[in-house]
């Protein structure tokens, strides 16, 4: 049975908890790593997204990213970087993974290969947040100067000059900058689906949640808080915004249900929209609420005594997890927003938190299985050449290969569904049965006529050889006549060349002489 499991971080605390969500006790940990907020993250195993495979985190204080996986709890890889890195990302096929630092640069690595694909200044202050898109078409970058820039995934692999041209050291263009918010941004959150119909929300200190399409660009709603804002996500349904404001939590929905008096039904509607700004948390002040005083949007979630750090949610969207600066961890409920437990493990400030679902390793069963660890590449702080290119990609590890193999055996053996197209073995079968009727019930007659056939076969292989053999020693031989005369002939002129040299030199001294 699949179960869901948190993992907690800490800048501070150099252990990274591993934990049950349902019951909060504590079922791995890592150890050495302190990584600030934004500066760790979870990688998928290629061709698994839902399945975690490594864990990778920027160090506070040092110049290098720690690989983690479930086989161990020590640093399984170091990986030095020219820069310190502040915030890292991965694509969901786990085939990318993005840093970002202090200075606004971004480097972008091919994980199967090492590779260092892109390094760009993406902003022109600190980085905050990185995230990839579901679809990994699009990286977004959010910084302190305010701004979310997105960028093509496939121009930053490709770069492309303003002809057209494939040149790597053309500086690449955001797809959209959005400049909107006035203050730093802390927090990005990408929803379901592409390029062409996600949902983005970003979140600032300017006391704002935004909310984008991604297929546009264009500023959809705008959500005031009364506070600064650390922390955005929403639901798998995207119907509820949660957005963390110093140590409380805002829940928005964004569909609303309004009574039609006139036929007496009640429809749903959307909030928002047209770039309109709704206010959330903070008090009416118009005439007809002014003596009720009531919030106009929003439910709180009040329970941490410290800023959020971070957010995450269940797979069914029931269960919210906070971690805060008060090192605490807690989980949720919903519907009646009431804490149900605590994780209290960390000695320090919690700066990252997500569930996922639990790893085949971390399972009682794991130690019977065989599980083969997620491959890694020393990552390069240089761009490659052609040739490092190309040995390397033609070394890469094939996932899931006895999957892929069955699964290609099957469409072989039976051909292509719903098709006319013969099967690719249906002359290997058709072989398969003459063979089969040749065969008779008495085996030293069938083993006979299979040497007889082997004689035979040898006798004309034998004709071959000397039909072959008398061929080439009549060619060799033309060839080597050719060759002599020619050089004779050649000789001979060269013969008659110089007999007339020395009679010419002969007259000329006669006449000399008289």
């Amino acid at each position: 049975m699949a179960t869901e499991v948190a993992l907690s971080a800490s800048n501070t605390d150099n252990t990274i908890h591993v934990w049950d969500i349902r019951s909060g006790s504590s079922l791995f940990s890592f150890k050495q790593s302190m990584s600030p907020k934004g500066g760790l993250t979870m990688v998928p195993k290629p061709g698994a997204s839902f399945e975690i495979g490594s864990i990778v985190t920027a160090q506070t204080d040092r110049a290098n990213l720690n690989v983690y996986q479930w086989q161990r709890d020590q640093v399984l890889h170091k990986m030095n970087t020219a820069e310190k890195m502040v915030s890292v990302a991965s694509s969901h096929q786990g085939q990318y993974l993005a840093a970002a630092t202090a200075s606004g640069k971004v480097y972008l690595w091919h994980i199967p290969t090492g590779h260092l694909m892109r390094v760009f200044e993406a902003h022109y202050r600190r980085i905050t947040r990185l995230a990839f898109s579901n679809d990994d078409a699009t990286l977004l970058t959010a910084s302190e100067d305010a701004a979310v820039n997105v960028w093509l995934l496939a121009h930053l692999i490709n770069p492309v000059s303003a002809e057209g041209y494939e040149d790597i050291t053309a500086r690449p263009a955001p797809l959209y900058s959005w400049s909107d918010h006035t203050l730093p941004v802390t927090d990005i959150y990408i929803g379901n689906g592409t390029l062409s119909g996600a949902r983005v929300c970003t979140a600032s200190l300017d006391h704002t949640v935004k909310l984008w399409d991604l297929a546009t660009g264009q500023l959809l709603t705008t959500f005031l808080f009364p506070k600064a804002v650390s922390s955005v996500m929403m639901d798998p349904s995207e119907t509820t915004i949660f957005a963390a404001c110093e140590d409380k939590i805002y829940s928005i929905d964004l569909y609303k249900s309004r009574q039609d008096q006139s036929y007496k039904i009640s429809t749903t509607e959307s909030l928002g929209g047209m770039s309109r700004v709704e206010s959330v948390g903070i008090k009416s002040t118009t005439t007809s609420n002014k003596e009720n005083k009531v919030p106009s949007l929003g439910s709180v979630f009040v329970g941490h005594t410290g800023p959020i750090h971070s957010l995450t949610l269940s797979f069914d969207g029931t269960i919210l997890i906070s971690g805060a600066e008060d090192g605490n961890c807690i989980v949720w409920d919903v519907l009646s927003r009431q804490p149900l437990r605590k994780f209290e493990s960390h000695k320090g400030p919690v700066s990252f938190v997500a569930c996922f679902l639990r790893p085949i390793e971390l399972h009682p069963d794991a130690a019977t299985q065989i599980i083969t660890p997620m491959p890694w590449k020393q990552l390069k702080r240089a761009m490659p050449t052609a040739e490092e290119e190309h040995r390397d990609a033609s070394m890469q590890v094939v996932q899931n290969t006895e999957m892929d193999l069955a699964r290609h055996q099957q469409l072989v053996e039976s051909g292509p569904l719903y098709s006319s197209i013969a099967t690719e073995l249906q002359s290997v079968h058709k072989a398969a049965d003459k063979i089969r009727d040749m065969k008779t019930d008495d085996s030293s007659a069938s083993l006979q006529n299979q040497v007889n056939a082997l004689q035979a076969e040898l006798i004309r292989l034998n004709e071959h050889h000397v039909k072959s053999k008398s061929l080439h020693n009549e060619m060799y031989t033309i060839v080597v006549d050719k060759f002599m005369d020619e050089r004779r002939n050649k000789r001979k002129l060269e013969q008659e060349d110089e007999e007339e040299e020395d009679d010419d030199e002969e007259e000329e001294e006669e006449e000399d002489e008289e």
